[in-house]
């Protein structure tokens, strides 16, 4: 199910805190399901058909809302699949930010969770007749991440088009962590050019 808001009014990074305090509050909502869901939000005046190019913010094109430290793979992480996603909707990529219709910006925020597993005797494969196995307990820590990607206009610097998703994130494990934002930046970008 997709989300889009049609309302006439300016889209700020300031808006950043709203959407990740609401994002991080369906966590528990968002369990259940295997994908995550993409929203979006944009500028109904904005004629979405003019962009043609993109580069990423100059600065700051990473903007993390929480206290806990990310993965420095995140942002390239993040910049790699943005580029092959809006590449393969027919963008060109540019190095230089000032030649670009739009400018890519990257927000995220989450929450630190645990999950803890049981593992017994009879669910091994190694089980000894006669043997007993005490449980193995495993935890593994992630986090439960917000993450919203920023579109805006290069000669303005007005942001123009904006969509995010959540989804837990396993820092750890990089393998996964790769997945895991392909799979965030594919629903998030399908929202994107928004329908006329």
């Amino acid at each position: 199910m997709t989300h889009h808001r049609r309302t006439p009014r300016a889209l700020t990074r300031s808006s950043l805190a709203f959407v990740l305090t609401s994002v991080l509050g369906l966590v528990g909502l968002s369990a259940c399901t295997s994908l995550p869901t993409g929203y979006s939000d944009f500028d109904p005046e904005t004629d979405f058909s003019t962009f043609q190019t993109f580069a990423f913010l100059p600065e700051d094109t990473l903007f993390v809302a929480s206290p806990n430290p990310v993965n420095p793979q995140l942002e390239p992480t993040m910049k790699e699949e943005v580029r092959r996603a809006l590449t393969r909707k027919g963008y060109s990529f540019s190095e230089d930010h000032q030649q670009a219709d739009f400018l890519v910006g990257f927000s995220v925020g989450g929450a630190p969770t645990a999950r803890t597993t049981v593992f017994t005797g009879n669910q091994r494969q190694g089980y000894v007749v006669g043997q007993t196995r005490r449980a193995q307990v495993v935890t593994q820590e992630s986090t439960e991440g917000g993450v919203v990607i920023d579109l805006y206009d290069q000669e303005t610097g007005q942001k123009k088009w904006m969509g995010w998703a959540i989804a837990e994130i396993t820092m750890g494990d990089m393998k996964r962590l790769q997945v895991t934002v392909n799979e965030l930046v594919g629903v998030i970008l399908g929202q994107f050019p928004p329908d006329a």
